[in-house]
């Protein structure tokens, strides 16, 4: 395995995915170095500069650091998610190239950067529209960072992947206001009403809405497997299963063992309609499948603690 050598820096290493990637190593076996907010303001150049030369010799650099929100507070701060996470990211590529140049680079990335379609959407498509008005900013500074990676591998000789993956939802997933994913939403919200003995669920947006959605734990091997069979390219790291809200929601109310009746509320948030990518490429090269459909997720994320403050 090549995370055994060579320790892997997880950038983020306190934030949701960061933080399991971080278990997930330490539980292999496998030397980490994870980096999160006291190591500092990812924003500021000097910062980041630091970082990554007191870091140890890398094998491997999983990079999780971004600013997001979400909902419609994301239509207030498009500049502002632009500017942070552009800085973000140019600074992680120039400090990575000045002093972590041996590393393979593994960015994550949001399928946010494909343009809107009724179709799966495979890796030919990125650069090919513009993104869903709602993440204009956030999905600009995300494609900057793929096309960073491209521009700086071919012209420095360095070795990276760019993975995007689908929604990910897990412990120590987000549940606060404008912060969730649909899903770690819909587990707090669950959790809550349960807790008050609510015979309603509500849900936000269309039952309708069709979205690629991993348990974390499956998110992490798959970018593993991707890891291991691709080099120096943008790569869908899904399952090709993609679900829709009214799914996720029958399967919450399962998992909770409580009969609620769903209800979508008119006039609440929803993003693009239909948002699934095509990771075929990914798949055939790697055989990969999740272990966790979305109820024993569930059933899996609550157990590690998530919307544990919800729960009464």
């Amino acid at each position: 395995m090549p995370y055994v050598e060579l320790p892997t820096i997880v950038l983020g290493g306190d934030g949701f995915l960061g933080r399991n990637l971080v278990e997930h190593w330490r539980t292999r076996g496998w030397p980490v170095h994870p980096v999160g907010r006291a190591a500092g303001d990812f924003t500021d150049a000097a910062v980041v500069d630091r970082v990554f030369r007191d870091a140890p010799p890398a094998g491997r650099i999983l990079h999780a650091i971004t600013k997001q929100r979400t909902g419609a507070i994301q239509y207030e701060m498009q500049g502002e998610l632009l500017r942070d996470n552009a800085r973000i990211h140019l600074n992680v590529l120039d400090a990575w190239r000045a002093h972590q140049p041996q590393a393979k680079l593994i960015s994550l990335g949001s399928s946010c950067v494909y343009p809107e379609s009724a179709q799966p959407l495979p890796e030919d498509a990125f650069r090919t529209g513009p993104p869903h008005p709602s993440v204009r900013g956030y999905a600009l500074a995300k494609e900057l960072l793929a096309v960073g990676c491209e521009t700086f591998g071919a012209q420095y000789g360095l070795r990276w992947l760019h993975c995007i993956l689908a929604t990910v939802y897990g412990p120590h997933a987000h549940t606060e206001e404008h912060r969730s994913h649909f899903m770690a939403a819909l587990i707090a919200r669950a959790a809550a009403g349960k807790a008050r003995g609510d015979t309603e669920f509500e849900v936000w947006g269309s039952p309708g809405t069709v979205r690629d959605l991993l348990y974390v734990t499956d998110q992490i091997d798959a970018v593993i497997a991707a890891d291991q069979a691709f080099e120096n390219r943008i790569l869908n790291v899904t399952s090709n299963q993609p679900v829709t809200i009214g799914q996720c929601a029958s399967d919450v109310l399962r998992a909770f063992d409580w009969p609620a009746r769903i209800v979508h509320p008119a006039g609440s948030f929803q993003g693009a309609g239909y948002k699934s990518l095509d990771s075929s490429r990914f798949l055939s090269a790697t055989g990969w499948q999740p272990r966790f459909g979305i109820e024993a997720g569930v059933r899996a994320a609550l157990a590690g603690g998530l919307a544990q403050e919800h729960m009464g």
